[in-house]
């Protein structure tokens, strides 16, 4: 397989080599044609961006490099050619398509850990649900019904994924801090192009006793965060580089959180869609979403100040089926995340 990958490999270099051999020079055109990637283009930044499943390569015009996957630096000179068309040069362009191409002795990008966050516990019961049933005064908290699914969501990623790291950020009824729960997620070790998924799982609440419903929420696509990555590890120090590698890091880790979020509604509206209706996606500048380092996601399960839902949120088998909705959903993402 792999030699019939770098057999094809330099079969597609060498079309797109003998396209630009006139001046010496490959188009964008060039590169989607051999590659089968799309162009993203921004006009006003004069910067481009070549996807193919979920490899991508970012360059701008002018630039004397490009950065491939948002973390490694490529040579490669980037001009506009006498037609106007943006160009790189042929040493360049084979590096572009290098990570375009599939490659069957390349590491593939994979998820190495998911790491879970029941939200509140300990002294923090957050949420509290008190309602009338049967007669009796039913109470439930927030903390102990996101304790009872996190656990449900880790059994069920620990048969699939053997090899990975489920890690929780309480296991029991303790108090963290915010700031503790993505320190945790944070200083998880990860190898070459090895990401960590990071799910808070919690329950709502609404001065309106009819509000009810399931929704997922990631971090605002305007928030930026600083030292996504860093520079030894990576090997670059100039501080414009930088910049630029994490602005680029961080569209990256957003488009994943997106996509993360999606697919985990999908699975809850497929398993539970029936009882409890779905809010939908939603952004927010969520403190666990934005100190994560990876992608990130703020589920709420449902509503404890609605009575019918409390019950709902009270069974065991409503809270498996919720627990299956989100395994589903993570398991659904990481197949598309790591299929190159």
């Amino acid at each position: 397989m792999i030699k019939k990958a770098v057999f094809v490999l330099l079969l597609k270099l060498l079309i797109v080599a003998a396209a630009g051999a006139a001046d010496g020079r490959v188009s964008v055109e060039e590169i989607i044609a051999s590659s089968g990637a799309r162009l993203q283009w921004d006009a006003a930044r004069q910067k481009g961006t070549l996807w193919k499943g979920f490899a991508r390569v970012t360059f701008r015009a002018g630039r004397d490099y490009a950065v491939a996957d948002s973390r490694e630096i490529i040579a490669v000179s980037t001009a506009n050619g006498p037609d106007g068309r943006l160009t790189f040069d042929a040493a360049g362009a084979e590096q572009i398509l290098a990570r375009l191409l599939p490659d069957d002795g390349r590491q593939q990008r994979r998820i190495a850990a998911v790491f879970i966050d029941p939200g509140h516990g300990g002294r923090d019961p957050g949420t509290i649900g008190r309602h009338m049933n049967g007669g009796e005064l039913m109470e439930i908290q927030e903390k102990d019904i996101v304790l009872d699914v996190s656990h449900r969501v880790r059994d069920l990623l620990q048969v699939s994924f053997p090899d990975r790291e489920i890690v929780m950020s309480r296991e029991n009824d303790a108090y963290l801090t915010l700031e503790q729960r993505t320190d945790l997620a944070n200083a998880i070790e990860t190898g070459k192009n090895e990401s960590v998924l990071f799910v808070s799982i919690h329950a709502n609440a609404s001065l309106n006793s009819r509000a009810t419903g399931f929704e997922v929420w990631y971090l605002t696509p305007e928030f930026r965060r600083p030292d996504l990555l860093d520079p030894e590890r990576i090997g670059v120090s100039d501080i414009e580089v930088l910049s630029i590698l994490n602005t680029m890091r961080e569209e990256e880790i957003t488009i994943e959180s997106v996509l993360l979020a999606r697919s985990i509604l999908s699975g809850m509206y497929a398993e539970v869609g029936n009882h409890s209706p779905s809010r939908g996606l939603k952004k927010e500048a969520w403190y666990v979403v934005r100190e994560a380092r990876m992608p990130s996601v703020l589920v709420e399960l449902g509503f404890v100040t609605n009575r019918e839902e409390a019950r709902r949120l009270s069974d065991e088998h409503y809270l498996q089926r919720l627990a299956q909705g989100i395994y589903n959903g993570i398991v659904q993402f990481i197949a598309g995340f790591e299929d190159r």
